[in-house]
């Protein structure tokens, strides 16, 4: 959305704005500002740019692995016989198998491929993730799920108007991404971020504020 029908738009409501007390101002103001908080927040949940392009996608970003059922093997180890072993909820690198020794340790084991004699039995079915029995949340892959949230995007409505954005150390990581600039990630590592667009205005928004002060003051020119 171009800065000219923002400024427009101000132009032509300023001196309307001017008739009315400035409570009055605010009530409006703090009105427009829920509205477009809501916005803001649909679009940043929906991963969208204000012109309704997509966010770039996250690079390198891993998958989660699931544990498996159960394996039994027999187990090598230097200057020992074969023992059978038995893991279960249980990981596989591509060096090490990685589980819950019932058996021999009561505890969790890593067990090298190299020294595995023979596989015995294998379940491959996955084990539920334990977050999912006590109800916890699992993690979504969505991009700023705390940046949309009132705690950290603010709405602050005055007399004068209405402002919506961060602040603080949170101000400085949205502007990374509102305009894609370079960063660092840790001491000895930078990287350039693709611009993702947490903030803007679109045609649709511009008209909403429009309609919306039409409303307010025609229902204050009426009483």
């Amino acid at each position: 959305m171009s800065d000219d029908a923002l400024t427009q738009l101000e132009e032509w409501v300023e001196p309307l704005l001017a008739r009315l007390e400035p409570a009055e101002r605010k009530k409006l103001a703090r009105e427009i500002g829920t509205a477009l908080h809501k916005r803001q927040q649909q679009r940043i949940r929906q991963q969208k740019n204000p012109d309704g392009t997509p966010y770039p996608a996250r690079v390198g970003r891993k998958k989660r692995r699931h544990a498996r059922k159960r394996l039994r093997f027999l187990y090598e180890k230097p200057g020992h016989d074969a023992e059978e072993r038995e893991i279960v909820n249980w990981f596989s690198t591509p060096e090490t198998y990685f589980g819950f020794d019932q058996r021999h340790a009561g505890a969790l084991r890593t067990f090298k491929k190299r020294r595995v004699v023979r596989v015995l039995e294998i379940d491959l079915t996955p084990v539920a993730d334990p977050r999912e029995k006590t109800g916890k949340r699992q993690s979504s892959e969505a991009m700023f799920e705390k940046l949309r949230t009132a705690r950290y995007l603010k709405m602050k409505p005055t007399a004068h108007g209405v402002s919506i954005g961060y602040e603080g150390r949170i101000a400085h990581i949205a502007r990374i991404h509102q305009e894609g600039k370079r960063a660092p990630v840790n001491a000895h590592l930078e990287y350039d971020y693709p611009e993702r667009k947490l903030l803007g205005t679109t045609p649709d928004d511009v008209e909403m504020i429009h309609d919306m002060i039409v409303r307010h003051l025609g229902a204050n020119l009426e009483d």
